[in-house]
């Protein structure tokens, strides 16, 4: 399984929309989005992935209900608040929007891997021989735009660069 992972989008409207059509040319077979999509209307460009989406919170998710409520239009997208879990054939797959979290979830033990977003720069670490990655940002703001896929199989992360 390839999980495609984004995070930090921040209304980039053009950039969400090149990621997906990336993640969905690298044969991802679920999306995980790690906060800070910021607008509502980010969903309508989430929404075209051909596959699950996954979205959590971040610190600049103005209007949580909204964001929720446009989501429920879309029968592949699942809101999960600020900590999403998801199950997969190799395990847990955990994320959030904050690294201090995502530490802990990795310091657990319980999942296969955990993703995490907020400070909009990669990242990969290995916590107790859990892998925790930050996929950067889709904005652009602090480096190039862009996010991960993540294949469970193997255990290895690609950075895809808009």
């Amino acid at each position: 399984m390839k999980i495609a992972v984004m995070s930090d989008t921040h209304d980039h409207l053009e950039n969400v929309e090149k990621a997906v059509a990336l993640a969905t040319e690298r044969g991802a077979d679920v999306l995980l989005h790690c906060g800070d999509i910021c607008s509502p209307f980010v969903m309508d460009r989430l929404a075209p992935f051909e596959g699950p989406v996954h979205v959590v919170f971040g610190n600049n998710d103005g209007d949580p209900l909204t964001i929720s409520r446009i989501a429920e239009r879309f029968s592949n997208i699942t809101v999960h608040h600020h900590t999403g879990v998801i199950e997969t054939e190799k395990g847990l797959v955990a994320f959030t929007h904050y690294p201090e979290h995502g530490k802990g979830l990795a310091a657990t033990g319980s999942y296969a891997v955990v993703f995490s977003g907020h400070t909009h720069i990669r990242m990969a670490e290995e916590i107790n021989g859990t892998p925790h990655i930050n996929p950067g940002e889709i904005m652009g703001l602090l480096e190039r735009p862009g996010f991960v896929i993540f294949d469970l199989e193997s255990g290895e992360s690609e950075t895809v660069e808009i």
